[in-house]
């Protein structure tokens, strides 16, 4: 496979560093907030508690993998996160496929991810809020490795009395739009089913590679 295709091609990987970010943006929706509770406030109090989570198996992040789950689950929105990355198409599947489809995308961006979280453990991360209304927020949070500072924007709204993310913009790289891009390369002239497949064959992938 040809560099072109890796960085580009159908449900291809970030580089390095991308796929830390990604994998945060998961995990730090851990403390159980009220919508009161500042957006920034709850990312603070996430990213401390995922971090404790690994210093309890330092070096064994699948040791952590079935506890990082279980609080990524409750408040990271992959129902909206899907609809945004598949598009217009999400219209016209059916509820039960949707459900798949989430679970499959969700483990896909879990078990891509996972690896290289303990990487940047050690590193300083500050936060400021971009943006507040009562609908929305905008969280930045930057991480400084080795002296150069990576920007990930949080985009948060309300529900069902908690703050909830369901994209994060990578130095203005968005997830959704990146696979949005992605998914769309294969619905173009396939079907919502071959999409699925497709996921369903790259989780595992992961799995034969110790990766879930």
């Amino acid at each position: 496979m040809s560099a072109s295709n890796t960085k580009n091609g159908p449900l291809s990987k970030w580089s390095i560093y991308k796929n830390f970010i990604l994998l945060i943006s998961l995990c730090l929706w851990v403390s159980p907030a009220a919508a009161a509770e500042s957006p920034r406030s709850v990312v603070q109090k996430g990213t401390d508690q995922v971090l404790n989570i690994l210093k309890q198996n330092p070096g064994n992040s699948r040791a952590d993998r079935k506890q990082i789950q279980s609080v990524v689950n409750g408040y990271f929105d992959f129902e909206r996160m899907s609809r945004l990355a598949v598009g217009p198409r999400w219209k016209s599947v059916s509820q039960e496929k949707r459900q798949e489809f989430t679970h499959q995308f969700s483990k896909l961006l879990f078990n891509t991810y996972i690896g290289d979280i303990e990487k940047y453990a050690g590193q300083k991360i500050t936060y400021s809020t971009k943006s507040k209304s009562p609908g929305s927020a905008v969280i930045e949070a930057s991480i400084y490795n080795e002296g150069n500072p990576i920007y990930l924007d949080y985009f948060l709204y309300p529900k069902d009395g908690t703050w909830k993310v369901y994209d994060v913009s990578v130095s203005g790289v968005s997830l959704a739009v990146n696979y949005h891009a992605q998914f769309n390369s294969i619905l173009t002239n396939g079907s919502f089913q071959e999409l699925l497949s497709a996921l369903k064959r790259k989780n595992a992938q992961l799995c034969s590679s110790g990766r879930c």
